[in-house]
């Protein structure tokens, strides 16, 4: 018990440190990819991807689904978790009605998304 209390206060500490700092921290919680087709993208770490653009129909569906923001050029990403409870649900061949729901819940809590490509400059 002792050691957590110190590891939750050193994580306390580093946390209040870096968010007093002028200087731009780096985000551990992304990573860059860079896909065939040339471009890079910041997606989540451990998240699982698509590996082109998204098109006009998946843009549609995952905005019915509650992301919001996702635009031509951009690809979608998922956590793992997420994408393990989809396939789950595809197993059992219910994907319409739980999986919808899995994804509105994963939507609505930031668990997937959609990435633009970064700019080189």
């Amino acid at each position: 018990m002792k050691v957590l209390k110190i590891s939750l206060l050193t994580g306390v500490v580093l946390v209040l440190a870096g968010c007093s700092a002028n200087e731009p921290t780096m985000n551990t919680e992304k990573k860059i990819v860079t896909l065939d087709n040339g471009k890079r993208y910041s997606v989540p770490v451990g998240s699982i991807y698509t590996k082109a653009p998204v098109t006009d129909k998946a843009i549609q569906r995952y905005t019915q689904l509650g992301v919001k923001g996702c635009q031509n050029g951009d690809i979608t990403w998922e956590e793992e978790r997420v994408a393990d409870n989809i396939n789950e649900v595809m197993r059992r061949g219910k994907i319409k009605g739980e999986g919808i729901a899995i994804y509105k819940k994963a939507a609505k809590e930031g668990h997937i998304g959609c990435s633009s490509p970064l700019s080189d400059k």
